[in-house]
């Protein structure tokens, strides 16, 4: 744009048009990062759900094999003693014994950087490692809890059990 000055025209822009092309700019980084990070929360969901399944396979592998679950109340999944599930139940995977019918216990995507498990109990309002617990009925439970809704499960704390997942 030409802008008259007292030396004459000269070309430039005025504060106004800079300011407004700035604002612009500023609108569309912050669309980009909100929709970011709703992909980011959507795909920590699915990942979550798709652990809970295999955790389940797991599970059901091993009550197969010993006719019961593993012993456990409030086991945060996939830290320190929970990382693997070998013939023994739970184990830290130091020495595993066979077979293994979980080598790599997942851990909540949120909570991987977390030093300390922390696990999801029938109380949970937050992120939480995947909570499991045996009921001493032929059954157990893996509290788990999803930031969004995915499918037809809402956002907030879910359980699965041998049968179902809620």
């Amino acid at each position: 744009m030409l802008i008259k000055s007292r030396k004459g025209l000269r070309q430039g822009f005025t504060l106004v048009e800079l300011i407004v092309t700035i604002a612009i700019f500023a609108l569309i980084a912050n669309i980009t990062l909100v929709s970011l990070n709703k992909a980011k929360r959507e795909s920590r969901d699915t990942k979550r759900l798709s652990d809970i399944a295999q955790l389940r396979s797991a599970l059901h592998l091993y009550s197969i094999d010993k006719s019961s679950y593993p012993a456990g109340d409030s086991l945060a999944l996939g830290t320190a003693s929970h990382l693997i599930l070998d013939d023994s139940g739970w184990q830290d995977g130091s020495a595993p014994q066979s077979p293994i019918f979980m080598y790599s216990v997942p851990r909540d995507p949120k909570m991987k950087n977390q030093t300390t498990g922390l696990a999801c109990t029938s109380s949970s309002t937050g992120s939480c490692d995947y909570g499991y617990t045996n009921t001493g009925d032929n059954n157990y439970i893996i509290y788990f809890y999803l930031e969004g809704s995915v499918g037809n499960k809402a956002a907030g704390l879910h359980t699965a059990a041998k049968d179902t997942i809620l």
